[in-house]
C-alpha cells in the first residue's frame, strides 16, 4: 500500500471540506498536542478564574472522592472584530542548554538546542451568532520537535480538526558506529576495516578514534478528522491520521556464540534503521435516542516498512573447529525488517435502557490482521558456504560440509514467495445493570473473545529437498562442521530444527455478576465475582482456569473523610501442563526422521512453569482515603499490595509488590495553589531454574540432564521513590511558578546456585562463593523549574524560567564500555545511559494579539 502524502493534504482538506455537516467531538484523531516546554498544554500559565468552581458560593468544590476540583481557568477576553470575536497571543523567545546538554536521558523526547523558538501560539475565534469557532495552537522548540493543531467548527453542529506533529526520541547519546551508512539498509566497514579480515586490535583502534554521536528516532504524525451532527440524533465521524519514524537504533548482528569460541566468530551491535510508517483510520455512524443507542464503527491500520531488510558486514573472519579445513569467507550478514501488514476491524454496539434505572449493553466486532510481504531469500552470500575439508573450495560428495549459496540466496528457495499469514478475531460483550431498590445495584456481563490463526508456514527448500532455515547467514555451518540449521531426509536425517511456524489459536469466555449494596446513605458494600476460561492450541496448557473474587467499600459517612478499599482474590489453574507441546514445529515430526543415538533431546525440564500458564494465587489490596482539613486543604493517602505466588518448582515462584502513596493540595485562593507528594513502591521476584548438563532425552528435574546440582535462584528487589512539589503564587504585578520532581528507582539482583553446572560460560575451576549478587542499579532524576512572569504593559508580558536537572545512572551492564567498546570478538556500538547535569534558561515574550 503506498504511503499516503497526509503532510501536505492536511490544510489542504482543512479549505475543501463542505461547511454544510454537523458534528460532534465525542472520539478524536489524537492526544493533547504540548511539549516539554510546554507539558500541560497552556493549562499551567494561565491565570485562574477568582470566581472560584461556583458563582452560587465562595471557594473550592470538592469531587465525591473529596479531592479539592482544580479552580478554572480565566476566560479570555474577547475582542470584538465584525460578527467575530476574537483573543490569541503568541510566545517568542530564547532558549539556552547547557551542562551536559547532549545526553540522551536528557533530551529523550524533546530537542533541547539553544536558539530561538516559538513557544507557543493560540488563535481563538468565536462568532456568537451561530456558535462558529476556529482555533489555531502551534509551538516549536527546534525543527524535530514541533506541533500545529486547528480545530473550526459550530457548536452542536460540525468539528473539523488537522495536526502535525515532530517528536524526537534520542535512544543514544554516546554511539560509535564502526559502519558507514548509519541510517540506511546497508552497513560497510569504516575505512581501514577489511570484512572477514580483521583483528580485534584493529576494530578496538577504529572505535576508539570515533566521536560520540547522537541516534535518535523522529516520529512525524498529522491527522485530519471531521465530527458531524446528520440531526439530533444521528452524527458520524472519520479521522485518519500518518506516523512516520525515520532515525536509527542500536541492534542485533550475531556471527554465532563468541562466548563459546573466544577469538572465532563474533556478537556485533548494528545499528538497525527505521524508515516506517502507519496509517490508522476510524469512522462511526451512532444513534443516540431515549431509549435505545446504537454505535456502528470501523477501524483500520497499515504498516509500511521503506525496506525489507538490512545488511551489515562483519570485520572478523570465521574459523572451523575441525583442524586442517577452512571457513568460506562469510562476512555478511542479513535481517528481514518488520513486514508490511494491514488490520481490519467492524464493531457494532448496542444499548437499551431497562426497567429500574437499568441498561444493557451488547457488543460485537470482527477483525482480521494479516501479513502478505515478499520474503528475503533465506541466505544472503555469493559462491559457498560451511567448511571446507577437502582444500577446494567446490562442494560436492567429497567435500560434505561446504555448501553452495547458490541453492540459498534466491526466492526460489522458499516454499511460498510471501508471508501470506493472517489472524482473524471475533469478540461479544454483553453487560447490564439495574437498581431494583435504592440500596440495591445488580450488574453482570458475558464476554467472548477469539483468534484464529491461518496459512501455518512451513520453511523447505524445494532446490534441495532441505527443511529449516541457514543459521546465522551461514556463519555457524562456516564453524561447526555440518552444523546447517535444516534437516534433510536423505543427508541429515537426525538433525533437529525448527521448520514450522507457531500457530497460537485462543479463545477466552468470561462471565461476571456483582452487586452493591448501600448499607447507609454514604456507605456501600460491592461484590464481584468472575469465572475466566481460556482455551488455547499449542501451549502447554490446553486451558486455564481463571475466578476472582472482588470486595469494594466505600464510606463517606463523615464529611471530611473518604474511605475507599477493594481487596481481590484471584486463582489460576486449569488443564494438565505439557512440557513440549511444540514437537509438531521441528523436524522431528516430519515423515522420514531418524532418532539420533542418544534419543531426541527433551525439549525443556519437566517440572518448567510459565509464569502466564502457572498455578497461581493471588492477592490484591488498595485503600485509599482523602482527608478535608478546612475548605483550603486536602489530604489523601493510599495504601496498596499485590501478592503472587505461582506454586512452581522451576519458572517464577513469586512476585510481590506494595507501595504507598501521600499527597497535599492547598489552594487559599485562586491566586495561590500548591501540593506537595511523596511515593514510594517496593517489587520482589523470586525464579528458580535449572541447566542442562547434557542433551538426552530425559526431562526431569533431577535426572542426568536437569541434575540438582544444576539449580538456580535468582532474586531481584526494585525500589522506588518519587516525590514532587509545586507552588503557583500571584504576587500582584509578579507570578511565580516552582515545581520539583524526583525519580528515584534502585535494584538489586542476588543469586545463588548449587554448582558451577548451574552457570552457562566461565565455570570450569570455578572455587569462590556460590552466592552474591550484581552490582546495584540505580536510576535518579532530580529536576527542578522556577519561572518568573510579569506584564511589561497592557499587551506584553516577560517569562524567565529555570530548568535545571540532573541524573545520576548506575548499570553494571555497561561498566568499561566507555573506555572499550570492543572485547575479544565482541563490538558494543551504544556506550549505555550515563549520569548528567543539565540546564535549561528560558527568556519568553508573551505578546496578546
Amino acid at each position: 500500500m503506498p504511503t499516503l502524502p497526509l503532510a501536505p493534504l492536511t490544510l489542504a482538506l482543512l479549505l475543501a471540506l463542505p461547511m454544510a455537516v454537523r458534528a460532534d467531538s465525542g472520539v478524536g484523531v489524537d492526544s493533547v498536542r504540548a511539549n516539554k516546554l510546554d507539558p500541560s498544554a497552556g493549562v499551567a500559565g494561565a491565570p485562574a478564574d477568582a470566581r472560584g468552581t461556583s458563582w452560587l458560593r465562595p471557594g473550592q468544590s470538592r469531587s465525591p472522592s473529596g479531592n479539592l476540583y482544580e479552580c478554572p481557568l480565566l476566560p479570555p477576553s474577547l475582542q470584538q472584530a465584525g460578527e467575530w470575536e476574537y483573543d490569541g497571543h503568541v510566545q517568542v523567545g530564547y532558549l539556552s542548554a547547557f551542562g551536559d546538554d547532549d545526553n540522551a536521558l536528557w533530551n529523550r523526547y524533546v530537542a533541547w538546542d539553544s536558539g530561538l523558538v516559538l513557544g507557543l501560539l493560540e488563535i481563538a475565534l468565536r462568532r456568537p451568532a451561530d456558535g462558529s469557532y476556529a482555533d489555531v495552537r502551534a509551538s516549536r522548540i527546534s525543527s524535530d520537535d514541533a506541533f500545529f493543531d486547528a480545530a473550526f467548527g459550530r457548536a452542536g453542529s460540525y468539528k473539523v480538526q488537522a495536526f502535525l506533529r515532530e517528536l524526537p526520541n534520542v535512544v543514544s547519546s554516546n554511539t560509535r558506529s564502526i559502519w558507514n551508512g548509519v541510517g540506511s539498509n546497508e552497513l560497510t566497514l569504516l575505512p581501514g576495516l577489511t570484512p572477514g579480515g580483521s583483528s580485534s586490535a584493529d576494530v578496538a583502534a577504529v572505535a576508539s578514534g570515533l566521536p560520540n554521536r547522537r541516534l535518535s528516532v523522529v516520529r512525524s504524525k498529522t491527522g485530519l478528522g471531521v465530527d458531524a451532527y446528520l440531526d439530533s440524533r444521528w452524527s458520524v465521524y472519520g479521522h485518519v491520521s500518518e506516523e512516520q519514524r525515520r532515525g536509527a537504533r542500536p541492534f542485533g548482528g550475531a556471527f554465532f556464540y563468541n562466548f563459546l569460541f573466544p577469538g572465532n566468530a563474533g556478537a556485533l551491535e548494528t545499528l538497525k534503521p527505521v524508515n516506517d510508517s502507519t496509517i490508522n483510520l476510524d469512522a462511526g455512524l451512532r444513534f443516540a435516542g431515549a431509549r435505545w443507542r446504537m454505535d456502528f464503527a470501523y477501524t483500520g491500520s497499515f504498516y509500511r516498512d521503506s525496506d525489507r531488510s538490512f545488511r551489515f558486514e562483519s570485520p572478523f573472519a570465521l574459523t572451523p573447529t575441525r583442524p586442517g579445513a577452512r571457513s568460506a569467507p562469510i562476512y555478511q550478514g542479513q535481517f528481514a525488517l518488520e513486514p508490511d501488514n494491514d488490520y481490519h476491524n467492524l464493531r457494532g454496539s448496542l444499548t437499551r435502557r431497562l426497567p429500574w434505572n437499568g441498561e444493557l449493553s451488547l457488543t460485537a466486532s470482527a477483525g482480521r490482521m494479516s501479513q502478505d510481504d515478499e520474503l528475503i531469500a533465506p541466505i544472503d552470500c555469493q559462491g559457498t558456504f560451511g567448511v571446507d575439508t577437502a582444500g577446494t573450495g567446490v562442494s560436492g560428495p567429497n567435500n560434505p560440509f561446504l555448501y553452495n549459496c547458490a541453492d540459498w540466496n534466491t526466492p526460489a528457495a522458499l516454499s511460498r514467495r510471501s508471508a501470506d499469514l493472517r489472524i482473524d478475531t471475533a469478540l461479544f460483550d454483553g453487560r447490564f445493570s439495574v437498581q431494583p431498590s435504592s440500596a440495591w445495584l445488580l450488574r453482570g456481563g458475558l464476554k467472548f473473545e477469539r483468534e484464529d490463526y491461518r496459512n501455518t508456514y512451513l520453511a523447505y527448500n524445494p532446490l534441495t529437498g532441505d527443511y529449516g532455515y541457514i543459521a546465522e547467514n551461514g556463519a555457524m555451518a562456516s564453524i561447526l562442521p555440518g552444523v546447517v540449521g535444516t534437516w534433510n531426509p536423505l543427508t541429515s536425517p537426525s538433525a533437529i530444527t525448527r521448520v514450522r511456524s507457531l500457530p497460537l489459536d485462543e479463545q477466552t469466555a468470561t462471565a461476571n455478576a456483582g452487586a452493591d449494596w448501600r448499607l447507609a446513605a454514604r456507605t456501600t458494600l460491592g461484590l464481584t465475582v468472575q469465572r475466566e476460561q481460556q482455551e488455547q492450541s499449542n501451549r502447554e496448557r490446553r486451558r486455564v482456569d481463571r475466578d476472582s473474587v472482588r470486595l469494594s467499600f466505600v464510606d463517606r459517612s463523615l464529611d471530611w473523610l473518604t474511605v475507599r478499599a477493594n481487596y481481590s482474590w484471584i486463582e489460576q489453574g486449569g488443564s494438565r501442563y505439557e512440557s513440549n507441546p511444540y514437537e509438531f514445529l521441528y523436524s522431528s515430526s516430519l515423515p522420514g526422521f531418524v532418532p539420533p543415538a542418544g534419543g531426541v533431546p527433551a525439549f525443556t525440564v519437566d517440572a518448567l512453569r510459565k509464569y502466564d500458564l502457572s498455578d497461581r494465587r493471588e492477592h490484591k489490596f488498595d485503600l485509599k482515603t482523602t482527608l478535608a482539613l478546612g475548605a483550603q486543604t486536602s489530604l489523601s493517602a493510599g495504601l496498596r499490595g499485590d501478592w503472587n505466588d505461582y506454586g512452581a518448582e522451576i519458572g517464577r515462584q513469586a512476585y510481590d509488590r506494595n507501595g504507598i502513596d501521600l499527597q497535599w493540595e492547598w489552594q487559599p485562593s485562586a491566586a495561590t495553589r500548591g501540593s506537595i507528594y511523596y511515593g514510594f513502591e517496593r517489587a520482589r521476584l523470586r525464579i528458580a531454574n535449572v541447566a542442562d548438563v547434557a542433551f538426552g532425552p530425559d526431562g526431569s528435574l533431577g535426572g542426568p540432564d536437569y541434575p540438582t546440582q544444576a539449580r538456580w535462584w535468582a532474586y531481584d528487589k526494585q525500589r522506588s521513590r518519587s516525590a514532587g512539589a509545586s507552588l503557583d503564587h500571584d504576587f500582584g504585578p509578579l507570578r511565580l511558578d516552582a515545581n520539583w520532581n524526583l525519580t528515584d528507582t534502585r535494584g538489586l539482583t542476588s543469586y545463588r546456585f548449587n554448582a558451577p553446572d548451574a552457570l552457562a560460560y566461565f565455570a570450569d575451576g570455578l572455587d569462590g562463593a556460590r552466592e552474591g549478587a550484581f552490582p546495584l542499579m540505580r536510576y535518579r532524576v532530580d529536576s527542578l523549574t522556577v519561572g518568573l512572569s510579569f506584564p511589561l504593559s497592557s499587551r506584553f508580558s516577560l517569562r524567565v524560567f529555570d530548568n535545571f536537572e540532573r541524573g545520576r545512572i548506575q548499570d553494571w551492564h555497561y561498566l568499561g564500555l566507555e573506555q572499550a567498546r570492543v572485547i575479544d570478538h565482541r563490538v558494543y556500538s551504544d556506550g549505555g545511559p550515563q549520569s548528567y547535569t543539565s540546564n535549561l534558561i528560558g527568556l519568553l515574550l508573551d505578546i496578546r494579539l
